[in-house]
């Protein structure tokens, strides 16, 4: 698996169509059967999508299968379903398809239709809350992990970035045997595999090779920087610290001699480190949001959250899980229309928000009720400046 980052995020906004059609359906990591529950998940979807293109956007039978057709082909693509994760997230922009595949777990089937994406369901990928990476500094094999409280997926790393220090050591005394076998290097010089020399010798060559790991990881994680957990044997574990450069590694570690057969085991372990550390992490944006509020820099009042958010001035977005609401902003005149349903003529007004904030480099989170800064608010947000500023802003901008 590779990572979906915010700048993929920002350009599947930006796509532009006549229709989207966004679908997210829950798919099989292994099957024993073809992969039948995902393909009919995936089915499904498509057939529902259908229905809403003839029944609200008025295609015919034929220009709506015309439409689906990439999406069609798909199901009987078993390579496709082959490589999946916990969730397919499938665009079709006027008939062109794009699918993404996330560690993210979906209960049911979702289809939106309509002029825009919906991306909603892809903000967990992108935030910090309960979704960190693993760090295993095996010097067989480095593995990095996406890990969340109930999925765990190894990282799929460029062929470039060389992850095995043994490998990389076994290379060079190898190139350096076939020197002295072809007459370079010293008469009678031996050459021990595993890096010879003294332990100090050792670990300066496990810091060379961890600063050109981390200088290379480091460029990846840093498009969606998450908490980042170590795990390794007691030694390794401060030498990399001291060849990283990224500002999200966290204490405590997770101490052991751990290898690919422990992917499950370790993650559980990783869970338990990291969940007291999501849970502070609730608890200070709820405190920074009380704070913040005082000084009316926060709000949960709907309209005033959404509008906020549409117009750049949202810091942190809060969203209640499952919340939704239908309609349409008209930043001219510093309004927001709400609908009772979907339509061809709406849209989803708390997606278009969590899109504005993370497009102004704010943050989103989608929590449950319960661990809402703002009790029964369906949205609440800690805005850049105070809320008479952005309306201020606002209106010099429409005038």
């Amino acid at each position: 698996m590779t990572l979906f980052d915010v700048d993929q995020f920002k350009e599947l906004a930006n796509r532009e169509a006549e229709l989207c059609i966004s679908i997210f359906t829950p798919t099989e990591r292994v099957s024993s059967n073809g992969y039948q529950a995902s393909k009919i998940h995936f089915k499904n979807a498509l057939t529902e999508a259908r229905n809403q293109l003839i029944d609200q956007y008025g295609l015919t039978p034929e220009k709506a299968d015309d439409f689906l057709a990439e999406g069609w082909q798909l199901i009987d693509n078993l390579e496709f379903w082959k490589y999946s994760s916990d969730m397919l997230a499938y665009y079709l922009f006027d008939g062109e398809g794009v699918a993404i595949k996330l560690p993210l777990p979906i209960n049911e089937p979702i289809c939106r239709v309509g002029k825009r994406p919906y991306l909603l369901p892809l903000i967990p990928e992108l935030t910090d809350d309960g979704h960190f990476y693993l760090l295993d500094l095996n010097l067989q094999g480095v593995t990095l992990y996406e890990v969340s409280r109930s999925v765990v997926q190894p990282i799929d790393l460029p062929d470039t970035i060389n992850t095995s220090y043994t490998e990389e050591i076994e290379d060079n005394e190898y190139q350096k045997a076939l020197q002295h076998r072809s007459g370079f290097g010293q008469a009678g010089a031996m050459f021990h595999g595993q890096g010879s020399g003294s332990d100090e010798d050792k670990k300066v060559e496990i810091l060379n090779f961890f600063h050109r790991l981390s200088t290379d990881l480091d460029a990846i994680l840093n498009k969606n920087p998450l908490p980042l957990l170590l795990a390794g044997v007691n030694y390794l574990i401060p030498i990399y610290k001291q060849a990283s450069n990224y500002t999200h590694i966290v204490e405590p570690n997770l101490t052991g001699s751990y290898g690919p057969n422990d992917m499950v085991s370790l993650s559980a372990e990783a869970w338990d480190v990291m969940e007291s550390y999501f849970r502070e992490a609730r608890q200070a944006r709820k405190n920074e949001y009380q704070l913040f509020s005082a000084r009316a820099q926060g709000d949960s009042e709907t309209d005033t959250v959404l509008l906020t958010a549409i117009s750049g001035g949202v810091d942190t977005l809060f969203i209640q899980s499952g919340a939704e609401l239908w309609g349409t902003f008209d930043l001219e005149n510093y309004t927001v229309q709400i609908d009772d349903s979907p339509s061809p003529e709406n849209y989803s007004l708390i997606d278009e928000a969590a899109r504005r904030t993370i497009e102004s480099g704010g943050k989103v989170y989608i929590i449950e009720a319960d661990n809402m800064p703002a009790p029964e608010a369906l949205v609440a947000g800690i805005f850049r400046y105070p809320i008479a500023e952005v309306v201020d802003d606002t209106s010099t901008a429409s005038n």
